[in-house]
């Protein structure tokens, strides 16, 4: 039996949007920071642990996408849970997009 504790579902559909792209972005981040040691590991007496680093790695990639999928089916602000993929997917580009403007600034 699987219990979780001081994890609590909120209750705010635009908490739970939030909540699911923050451990989007931290599993992409995770991602990168485990390729890389998977680079720095390639090399030498450790490359062994290099390709099952790059496995875990490929693990943390599937994970942001499948983050990424549960963001668009999470209900949109000032939209009901019936959204149709569509809505979601526009507002979810036009979200990113304004993120990559404001980190190029």
């Amino acid at each position: 039996m699987t219990t979780t504790t001081g994890t609590a579902l909120p209750t705010d559909h635009n908490a739970a949007r939030g909540d699911i792209d923050q451990l989007h972005s931290d599993a992409l981040e995770l991602a990168r920071r485990t390729k890389a040691l998977a680079t720095a590991l390639d090399h030498g007496d450790y490359s062994a642990a290099g390709g099952r680093v790059r496995t875990a790695a490929a693990h943390l990639w599937r994970a942001a996408e499948d983050l990424h999928a549960a963001f668009h089916t999470a209900p949109p602000r000032c939209a009901g849970p019936d959204a149709a993929i569509s809505q979601l997917c526009g507002r979810r580009m036009r979200y990113l997009a304004a993120r990559a403007g404001q980190r190029a600034a």
